[in-house]
């Protein structure tokens, strides 16, 4: 089953459409490259806070 697919994905999808129909690349590169950035950034942090979350503290049990 594929995955559902993101709003982040569907601009990179853009991107790359006007990239490609674009004649000068440079200005649009730039924003492929600062989305593309952006977005493994915040599934670095997102891994990192899901890992976090599992963690957790341990609470003694309490006697009764």
């Amino acid at each position: 089953m594929a995955k559902k697919q993101e709003a982040v994905d569907d601009l990179l999808d853009a991107l790359v459409w006007m990239r490609r129909k674009a004649k000068r690349h440079a200005a649009v590169d730039d924003l492929i490259d600062a989305l593309v950035k952006m977005r493994r950034k915040a599934k670095k942090k997102a891994t990192k806070s899901k890992t976090i979350k599992k963690k957790g503290k341990k609470r003694p049990r309490s006697k009764g």
